[in-house]
């Protein structure tokens, strides 16, 4: 498992990733039962509630909050919204199917996705075109009989333009 220390929010309390994802180690393979009542019990928990503030809160009984917390039943989705509304949590998070240590590391390798700056894009931009000039030099040099007409030069130098093209939109597109 993959550790970062970047902060992720739940609406209002704040966790560091490696927190986060040690809060929710115990969720792997497990149930969305499990995976539910793991996350309802430490949200419950931060804010300070008992369950008995939580039932009254969402306006369940004791009891079902406690069958919930214990991962004895799947809870609707209508008491989940209540759930997490009056814990802060995001109902996304209670409502994916994969453990959420996987959730999490996808979300960071989506953020930590190297990507060329400004500075770089250049510095390829220029290198690829006096490469490629190098390159067509070279093959003119060593070439006793070619070109043999100026349309096979022109030819020859679009096709190194048509490439060069190639790179800098590769280089430059938005990802």
């Amino acid at each position: 498992m993959i550790f970062f220390t970047q902060s992720y929010s739940l609406k209002s309390f704040n966790f560091t990733t490696f927190e986060y994802a040690a809060k929710c180690h115990k969720m792997t393979n497990k149930s969305s039962k499990e995976k539910i009542a793991l996350l309802i019990k430490n949200a419950r928990i931060s804010k300070g509630y008992s369950q008995q503030q939580l039932a009254d809160l969402v306006k369940l009984n004791l009891r079902s909050v406690q069958r919930i917390e214990k991962a004895e039943v799947l809870p609707r989705a209508y008491t989940l919204n209540l759930m997490a509304v009056q814990l802060d949590l995001d109902i996304a998070l209670l409502k994916e199917t994969e453990p959420v240590h996987e959730i999490l590391e996808k979300k960071v390798a989506q953020q930590t996705k190297p990507a060329l700056n400004k500075a770089q894009k250049l510095i390829v931009s220029i290198t690829s075109g006096i490469l490629g000039i190098l390159l067509i030099s070279a093959f003119l040099s060593q070439s006793t009989s070619f070109p043999e007409t100026s349309f096979e030069l022109f030819l020859l130098l679009a096709v190194a333009v048509l490439i060069y093209g190639i790179v800098l939109w590769w280089t430059w597109r938005n990802r």
